[in-house]
């Protein structure tokens, strides 16, 4: 389906909505607007190359982090986490299966996004000007997984397509999305069935 420039934010608005009740997870409206958004943003190839890299995707979240504790002011280490949180989230949610043969899987992703966006929160509130995205980044941390699950919609199909990646990845993050394919499938997910190494 072709979605024109003026339709995109309805396009992903509308899409994040029905995807939210079809799984029945609740999230806030300014949450909903700021997925919305990133939605938007990384529709541009040039929000995954780094500026000062200029052909390069963009960093392992690692460098993020280290850019964020070696930051020189609130506003630069703020940006370099929410950064690190918004390719998380975005990389999990729609190339999760481009994380499956490489040695830092999607519980690495999922456990540097949640954390930035805890640290967000907690700057976010710290600081004399609050504002209404602390809330925004304490939703994104402690539904990360959920929000994963939102976003991986977009991709609709591709988890059924190999369940034994969903049952790892429901090993790796209890995702709710992940344990509902597998039990489609007829498969009841548990901890003792085996362990992934």
């Amino acid at each position: 389906m072709l979605i024109k420039q003026g339709s995109l934010r309805n396009y992903f608005h509308n899409f994040l909505q029905c995807s939210l009740r079809k799984q029945n997870i609740q999230a806030q409206d300014d949450t909903v607007s700021y997925l919305t958004n990133l939605l938007i943003t990384y529709t541009r190839t040039e929000c995954f190359i780094d500026a000062n890299q200029g052909r390069a995707p963009h960093q392992p979240l690692a460098i993020y982090y280290s850019n964020a504790i070696h930051s020189h002011t609130t506003h630069e280490r703020n940006l370099a986490l929410r950064r690190l949180g918004d390719i998380a989230l975005f990389v999990c949610g729609l190339f999760s299966e481009s994380l499956q043969k490489k040695s830092i899987d999607v519980d690495y992703y999922a456990a540097m996004g949640g954390t930035a966006y805890s640290y967000l929160s907690e700057s976010c509130h710290s600081s004399t000007n609050s504002t209404p995205k602390e809330n925004v980044f304490t939703e994104l941390s402690c539904k990360f997984i959920d929000f994963v699950d939102i976003l991986s919609d977009l991709n609709e199909g591709q988890a059924n397509k190999n369940l034994l990646r969903t049952y790892e990845l429901w090993l790796r993050t209890h995702s709710k999305k992940a344990k509902s394919i597998l039990i489609e499938n007829n498969i009841l997910p548990t901890e003792q069935n085996f362990r992934l190494q």
